[in-house]
C-alpha cells in the first residue's frame, strides 16, 4: 500500500493533497474550473478566401458538365450498336438501337424547350402589359 505524501513537494504533479472530517488525507487531481473565452481568447475570423461566383465560372462550369455528358452519351450509343426495326405509321427502317434512343431523347429535349420558350414568351408578354398599366397610372 502506497504512502500518502506529507509535504507538497512530494506531491504529484497536478495534485493536491486534501483531509477529510475524520483527519485521513487523500490526494486528488486538480481540476481547473471552467473559463468562458472572452474575446481575447477566441481567434479572429478567417478572412473569407472565397471568390464571388460569375456568368462566365456558371458558363464554364455548364461547359464541363455538358462535355462529360457528352462523353457517356457516345460510350451508351458505342455499346448499344444492336440494328432495331422503327415502325412510324406507315414508315419502316432499320436503325441502331443507341442511335434510336439518342433521337428520341433529342425529340424530348426539343418538345420541353418549345413549351418552356411559349411559357417565356408568355410571362413577357403579360409583364409589358404591366409595365403599360402602370406607366398609364
Amino acid at each position: 500500500m502506497a504512502s500518502t505524501p506529507h509535504t507538497p513537494d512530494e506531491l504529484p504533479v497536478g495534485h493536491e493533497a486534501t483531509s477529510d472530517p475524520d483527519g485521513a488525507t487523500s490526494v486528488k487531481p486538480v481540476t481547473a474550473p471552467l473559463e468562458k473565452p472572452t474575446k481575447s481568447q477566441t481567434p479572429p475570423p478567417e478572412p473569407e478566401s472565397k471568390l464571388p461566383a460569375t456568368k462566365l465560372g456558371r458558363i464554364w462550369t455548364a461547359s464541363v458538365l455538358g462535355l462529360i455528358v457528352l462523353v457517356l452519351l457516345i460510350i451508351f450509343i458505342a455499346q448499344n450498336q444492336d440494328q432495331v426495326t422503327l415502325r412510324y405509321f406507315t414508315y419502316e427502317g432499320q436503325v441502331n438501337l443507341g442511335l434510336a434512343l439518342f433521337i428520341a431523347a433529342v425529340a424530348g429535349g426539343l418538345l420541353i424547350a418549345a413549351v418552356g420558350a411559349a411559357r417565356v414568351i408568355q410571362l413577357r408578354a403579360t409583364a409589358r402589359k404591366d409595365r403599360k398599366a402602370q406607366k398609364r397610372r
